[in-house]
């Protein structure tokens, strides 16, 4: 069980796939990630965007960090710590029935729960691309659990295809 919705990781049915990379940007855990290599190939992590086909999430940082990596302490709780652009990110790409706590859209309906759901231009997960009613063209799972925070971003647990 994991305690006080701290992290994103939530149920992995098949071995999940961690990969590290420099971010092109600041990144928050629990939002769409994209990994690519660079023309030296290295590893680089770059935010997803609308209808962005991935099922790769920007993990909490953790401490002490996997090789290499700078954790950055505000105070808030690990899904609430971003990252900077040039840190060190953490991904995890998840398989078909593996779930997550994401990050979700202002754009996404009061309760985006057992409805196909995307990511935003922001990375951010959603069942209402626009605000106006565009469903993802490219869903990646469906909304299982709406999680409401009072100060912080709410998060949707949201099972793969």
């Amino acid at each position: 069980m994991i305690a006080a919705h701290q992290s994103i990781l939530a149920q992995v049915h098949n071995e999940n796939s961690y990969l590290e990379g420099e971010a092109d940007s600041a990144l928050d855990p629990g939002t769409g990630a994209v990994a690519y290599k660079d023309a030296d190939g290295n590893w680089h992590i770059r935010q997803a965007t609308a209808d962005e086909d991935t099922k790769r999430i920007v993990r909490e940082q953790r401490n002490p960090p996997r090789g290499g990596m700078t954790v950055t302490d505000t105070g808030d709780s690990p899904i609430d710590d971003g990252y900077n652009a040039g840190d060190n990110v953490e991904t995890v790409g998840f398989h078909r029935y593996d779930r997550a706590r994401l990050r979700v859209s202002p754009n996404a309906t009061a309760d985006p729960t057992d409805t196909p759901v995307g990511f935003d231009a922001d990375g951010l997960i959603t069942d209402d691309i626009d605000g106006a009613g565009a469903t993802p063209a490219a869903p990646v799972g469906r909304g299982i659990e709406l999680i409401e925070r009072a100060t912080e971003d709410d998060l949707l647990v949201v099972e793969f295809y």
